[in-house]
C-alpha cells in the first residue's frame, strides 16, 4: 500500500505539470520569415522577414523583402484582433519600391495569408507563409 501511495504522490504532480512543460511560446512578438508565391507566376518567389511586436491590437515593427531583383526594407504597422492580422508595409524613404498590404491569420507560430502591392505601377500579389524564428 505504501508503494501505491508513493507512486500516486509522484505521478499525479507529474501529469499536472506535463502540459506546462511542453507548451509552446504563443506570443505574437518576434521575427517571422518565409516565402511568398506570386499569383502571376509561381516561379516569382519573394522572401519576407517581419520583425513585429504588438501592444494591445496595435502592431508595429520592420520588414525586409527580397526577390530576384528586389531588396527593400522599411516599417510596418497594423492590427492583430485575435488571430486576424492586417499589416501595411511601407518602404524606407530612399526606396522607390511599392508599399504592401498583408491580410491573414496568426497562430501556432505562423503568419499565413495574402499580400498585395498598392499605389504601384506593377501588379504584385500572392500568398505567403511565414514561420516564427
Amino acid at each position: 500500500m505504501k508503494i501505491h501511495q508513493a507512486l500516486r504522490a509522484f505521478v499525479i504532480p507529474a501529469v499536472l505539470l506535463a502540459p506546462a512543460c511542453g507548451s509552446k511560446d504563443e506570443t505574437f512578438d518576434g521575427s517571422y520569415r518565409g516565402d511568398a508565391v506570386d499569383s502571376q507566376s509561381a516561379t516569382n518567389i519573394k522572401e519576407f522577414t517581419l520583425n513585429v511586436s504588438a501592444s494591445g491590437s496595435t502592431v508595429s515593427g520592420s520588414y525586409q523583402l527580397k526577390a530576384a531583383i528586389l531588396d527593400v526594407s522599411g516599417t510596418l504597422t497594423g492590427t492583430l484582433n485575435g488571430s486576424d492580422l492586417s499589416l501595411t508595409l511601407t518602404p524606407g524613404a530612399s526606396s522607390n519600391d511599392c508599399p504592401y498590404r498583408i491580410t491573414g491569420r496568426w497562430g501556432a507560430g505562423l503568419i499565413t495569408g495574402n499580400y498585395a502591392a498598392f499605389n504601384c505601377f506593377v501588379r504584385s500579389d500572392g500568398t505567403l507563409s511565414l514561420k516564427k524564428r
